[in-house]
């Protein structure tokens, strides 16, 4: 069964405004809702927030179920509280990256109306789950060079367990939210970032957020290839800590001040969060080799890495962009979230501060799916 129509049993009808993103992690819950007036041809700001979640509601992504209530009665809390946010509007949810499986199959040339049908059988030979547990959603991917023709269609299938979609769905109900849709972390990233979705620029958008790193491959706005690490931003606090002999607390803040500045400290900062960056950069690398050997598959696409983009809490982190440049001979660069929904020459000053929008690259994207089509 495909997402959209999972949602339906629960709020009938797939919706569209107004729209506000939830953007769910193991520790906290970021909001993030765009004016549905438009002003000066935009939507503006209407609200965005954060919220903690405690430990052990939600492990690696997945909601335990004896937690549920639990989560519930948090979410209901906020939203009594949050009174920016109309009360009419609908919740688009994002999904852990770690939790899904994400492929590109092809399929011989075939109407678009038949494709839903095909893509059963390619779902049962290349997921790794009985079709009947689990739930999934599908995009085909349109060559970058859309005059070019083809034998086949390129399709990305996205699956989740169905028992992981249940979860979300429960206690999202539960807490009285409207859910629109639950969609894959990367898709909404993918969508604030990108300007040009038509574009044949192969990107990898590298998200390091508290707990996870993930990194997205994508062509224009087709994701070709997602993978996840256990590594963020509290494990540099961690390392930190030990390191100094401080509380977490203290090594935050070093973390925000000194980064990777080697004339700090006398290099001690440095030192003591190197051998992260090393496992960073090593995993970066293989990424960008991955995509060099597979990139014959994606028509119309260069066969290299062009873009490696940063997003996520810790990205803004000093000195990292030059640490990975070095570390795979590439240009890295600070990604800006808000592209998509603030167009440089209509917004002088943009509605969030650069390291708010690099945190909240997932939210915004989630918000975005109603104004922009990806």
């Amino acid at each position: 069964m495909r997402i959209s129509q999972f949602i339906e049993q629960y709020v009938g009808p797939m919706v569209r405004l107004p729209i506000a993103g939830l953007d769910i992690s193991d520790v906290s819950v970021k909001y993030l809702a765009f004016d549905p007036k438009i002003k000066k041809g935009v939507h503006g700001l209407a609200a965005s927030g954060e919220f903690s979640v405690p430990e052990g509601i939600i492990v690696k992504g997945e909601i335990q179920k004896e937690k549920e209530d639990e989560l519930s009665r948090i979410f209901s809390e906020w939203r009594a509280g949050e009174k920016r946010i109309p009360r009419s509007s609908f919740f688009v949810v994002s999904l852990p990256e770690e939790k899904s499986f994400l492929r590109v199959i092809q399929l011989p040339q075939m109407k678009e109306e038949e494709v839903e049908h095909a893509i059963r059988w390619e779902i049962e030979a290349n997921i790794p789950l009985a079709f009947d547990e689990l739930i999934y959603d599908y995009e085909i991917i349109v060559p970058p060079d859309r005059a070019k023709q083809t034998d086949h269609l390129d399709v990305a299938v996205t699956a989740f367990p169905k028992s992981l979609i249940e979860g979300y769905v429960r206690v999202l109900h539960r807490a009285g939210l409207s859910l629109a849709a639950l969609e894959l972390e990367s898709q909404a990233i993918t969508r604030s970032v990108v300007p040009d979705f038509a574009d044949n620029i192969s990107r990898i958008i590298v998200d390091i957020g508290r707990t996870r790193t993930s990194f997205i491959v994508c062509v224009g706005g087709a994701i070709v290839f997602t993978t996840t690490i256990e590594l963020g931003g509290q494990l540099f606090e961690e390392h930190l800590a030990k390191a100094f002999h401080i509380s977490p607390q203290e090594a935050r803040l070093i973390k925000i001040e000194t980064g990777l500045n080697r004339k700090e400290r006398n290099g001690a900062v440095f030192d003591a969060l190197l051998p992260i960056m090393a496992v960073l950069g090593d995993e970066l690398k293989r990424v960008v080799a991955y995509y060099s050997h597979h990139a014959e598959h994606m028509h119309g696409a260069s066969d290299a890495v062009q873009s490696i983009m940063l997003v996520g809490g810790d990205a803004s982190l000093f000195g990292l962009e030059t640490y990975l440049s070095q570390a795979v001979r590439l240009p890295v660069r600070l990604a800006d979230p808000l592209v998509a929904a603030y167009p440089r020459h209509l917004f002088a000053v943009p509605p969030l501060r650069r390291n708010e929008s690099l945190a909240f690259a997932t939210t915004i994207g989630l918000a975005l799916r109603s104004l922009r089509t990806s």
